[in-house]
């Protein structure tokens, strides 16, 4: 039987041939996606195993920790400089664990079709491994989600694992990275625009010894009042550098990983990769980058602010570590839903464990004392948005990659589709008069990496149902009587805190909370807010919308969204004051 490991294979197999899947991904240009599930024979997905998904976490965390210090020693050794483990971490730790969290399941991907035993070879195209070794994060980032990257590392797998293939001359070559921008006027203006600032940014990097905000996660007009609210000037963006990066250096690169690493198995294949494909920032190119970082960035900031650059943004990184290890304090602000409330998430324990002060949304932890109440930055501020009586029913929906990328409390991989089916068995139970408000907000961010939901909606006969107008959500709900949410994320927390009639429904086998966060959920549950089936919910919506109002503004609907957001979207009207106290005393 041939193994199918990408739509590329799928594609290009023969349908005379007995052939299985090795994931559900392999379905991207099915018409039906989820009626085809059935069609092909499937490896079954090592992690739909949740058990297995929380104790694979605990491993990679530690193989994270060990392959982090092996690295940072053979960094500071390669690079004649001597940085602590932090340093490292703040530079290459985000790469890092994606890699081997990702690596891992691609591996276990691999043994699971193996443990079917009826797989006798695969395909193997052409590929040059040199040619995907990443110049930096954001590369490495649009690689990794992609159909050729999997196919390359599927490979790679499969070949340290002894099974047999059969060769295609085929190519599978890098991704065309560059992204040309419709020339307009609009373009212009704001290409003009980002060169000015730029240049701005370099001219005010020596007088910048205040608090440097990069990557808030914050609208422009609230940044600048909190710059003057520090009596500083306004430090908008960072300088644009011109980025070139060198060829690989194999010498060089072969001499990562030769402490305590296995030579066979998965950490043996690890190591292997990590000599192949660290990005080149990290390496060929770093002393270099390090000393343009340098001589563009603020000289001698008295703190450092970021919502979202310690992930990225390499240029940042370098700076960041450069600055925490003169003694600056690095200080992180959450920027999104899931901190605080799920079982696992890979992200806040990196932010965790880099920032000197990590500012949450209203949620403490007990094990970690740099975590600090504070009134949310994106949140305060905003006024209530009041709801339509007639007006629309909006339905917001989640979007994830089709492979596994990071390790959260979510979906993962193939389990997506299952998340698609709960929404459309939600929508086949409204009541048709309510059904006719029904406008669904897709999310765009992982469109081209994503399944195709526009097209599930479709098949399901929803199509006419979707929003297309790619208005923010705000304004959406400008329009709407309800708000229908489906995922731990950001949008959810912003309806209660802005006081708007919110629904919420997710499958908890893959939305597993932690057992602090639990009895704040337990509110929502009891208020007719959160359910654990799109049928509970779809009764809800039935039950409720007649008369919104005397649902949602009844005493115990809003106690349980106040308590709710008081630890976890917690806003306040006088943010701007708290956040000037609170930068300006360090």
């Amino acid at each position: 039987m041939i193994l199918i490991k990408t739509p590329i294979d799928l594609i290009d197999s023969d349908e005379n041939h007995e052939r299985l899947l090795l994931g559900d991904w392999c379905l991207k240009n099915q018409e039906d996606i989820l009626g085809s599930k059935d069609y092909f024979n499937r490896v079954p997905y090592h992690w739909d195993d949740r058990g297995k998904y929380s104790l694979d976490y605990s491993y990679l965390d530690r193989l994270y920790e060990e392959t982090l210090a092996q690295l940072a020693d053979d960094l500071n050794r390669l690079h004649a400089i001597n940085q602590d483990l932090r340093y490292w971490r703040i530079v290459l730790g985000p790469w890092l664990r994606f890699f081997v969290d990702a690596l891992f399941d691609r591996y276990e991907c691999v043994r699971a079709a193996k443990e079917v035993g009826t797989v006798t070879t695969f395909v193997l195209y052409s590929y040059n491994l040199d040619d995907w070794c990443p110049a930096d994060f954001p590369e490495f980032w649009t690689h990794f989600t992609s159909d050729e990257w999997n196919e390359i590392i599927f490979s790679e797998c499969l070949l340290d694992q002894g099974i047999a293939h059969t060769c295609k001359d085929e190519s599978i070559i890098p991704l065309d990275l560059k992204v040309n921008e419709a020339f307009n006027f609009s373009n212009i203006v704001k290409s003009i625009l980002k060169s000015a600032a730029s240049l701005y940014s370099e001219v005010i990097r020596h007088y910048q010894t205040g608090v440097i905000v990069i990557g808030g996660y914050v609208p422009l007009r609230k940044l600048i009042k909190l710059q003057f609210r520090l009596r500083q000037l306004p430090y908008l963006v960072t300088p644009a550098l011109a980025l070139t990066f060198s060829e690989k250096k194999l010498m060089l690169r072969d001499k990562l990983c030769r402490g305590t690493f296995s030579s066979v198995g998965f950490e043996g294949f690890l190591a292997k990769s990590i000599r192949s494909l660290m990005p080149k920032v990290y390496l060929e190119d770093f002393l270099r980058l390090k000393g343009n970082v340098l001589n563009a960035y603020p000289d001698n900031p008295k703190s450092i602010f970021t919502a979202n650059s310690y992930h990225l943004d390499d240029m940042f990184k370098i700076w960041a570590a450069e600055k925490v290890s003169d003694g600056v304090p690095l200080i992180i602000g959450q920027h999104g839903g899931t901190f605080g409330m799920a079982s696992v998430n890979q992200s806040e324990e990196h932010q965790l464990k880099i920032a000197d002060k990590w500012l949450s949304w209203g949620w403490d932890c007990n094990v970690r004392d740099n975590v600090v109440k504070f009134s949310s930055f994106q949140l305060s501020g905003r006024a209530c948005i009041k709801p339509s009586k007639n007006g629309d029913i909006l339905h917001v929906l989640s979007s994830m990659p089709r492979y596994f990328y990071q390790h959260f409390s979510m979906p993962v991989a193939g389990q997506f589709l299952l998340y698609i089916e709960n929404q459309l068995n939600f929508l086949d139970r409204l009541e048709i008069n309510y059904l006719d408000f029904v406008r669904i907000r897709l999310d765009s961010s992982n469109e081209s990496r994503g399944w195709d939901i526009p097209k599930a909606l479709d098949v399901a006969g929803y199509s006419k149902h979707v929003d297309r107008s790619n208005e923010r959500i705000p304004s959406l709900l400008s329009r709407s009587r309800l708000c229908i949410c489906t995922h731990n994320a950001t949008v959810f927390l912003e309806c209660l805190e802005m006081n708007f009639p919110t629904i919420i429904f997710w499958q908890p086998s893959h939305h597993e909370v932690r057992p602090d966060a639990a009895p704040f959920f337990k509110l929502l549950v009891d208020a007719g807010i959160l359910f654990y089936s799109p049928e509970d919910a779809a009764k809800q919506v039935n039950k409720v919308t007649t008369n919104i109002d005397h649902w949602w503004y009844s005493d115990s609907v809003q106690l349980a969204r106040k308590t709710f957001c008081e630890q976890y979207a917690y806003s306040s009207d006088d943010w701007l004051h708290e956040w000037g106290e609170f930068l300006l005393e360090g």
